[in-house]
């Protein structure tokens, strides 16, 4: 069995400007800065084992702030990254048609599959453990859906995770 911390980004530049950040590495605001500095506190009396963060920078300064001082195992994975935006990385959501994705958009589909790889990756590496993963809003909505046994059909039923949230699951 494995004990997952998950917990998404803190708050970056890009959020505040409703940018499509997918791929790109994002950068904290001061207001992010504080919420991996809670985020740290909230951990400071569990017992963690190692960090598996997506490779994003966004996710990388929240996972380092979040574990200062501990030396943990730390991995970076592109299972985590957020979801492609393909060419719509970078504009702005008021300026694209919501309702027409273009062609290199990452489906919905894939980034659930993508999911489950990271879950199962999780479930081979660190049987016994105790791990922080740190991720983005989409990739982490898509993992709990994996973990809470949530169908692809009803991805969207699950929350997304507000900037720096952590969540506690138990995979077996």
């Amino acid at each position: 069995m494995i004990t997952l911390y998950l917990a998404r980004h803190g708050q970056t530049e890009e959020n505040i400007a409703r940018i499509f950040q997918g791929h790109m590495p994002g950068t904290l605001t001061v207001e992010g800065i504080a919420q991996a500095e809670a985020l740290r506190d909230t951990l400071r009396n569990i017992s963690l084992d190692a960090v598996v963060s997506s490779d994003l920078k966004r996710c990388v300064d929240t996972a380092r702030i979040a574990v200062e001082g501990r030396n943990l195992p730390w991995e970076k994975t592109v299972l985590l990254r957020e979801i492609d935006w393909g060419s719509w990385t970078g504009l702005a959501i008021k300026e694209v048609d919501l309702q027409h994705f273009p062609a290199d958009v990452e489906t919905e589909a894939m980034l659930y599959e993508r999911a489950g790889r990271f879950v199962d990756y999780l479930k081979e590496r660190y049987d016994g453990k105790q791990v922080l993963a740190v991720g983005h809003g989409l990739i982490n909505r898509a993992v709990q859906a994996h973990i809470q046994g949530v169908t692809l059909e009803h991805l969207r039923s699950v929350p997304k995770m507000n900037n720096a949230e952590l969540l506690r699951f138990k995979l077996t």
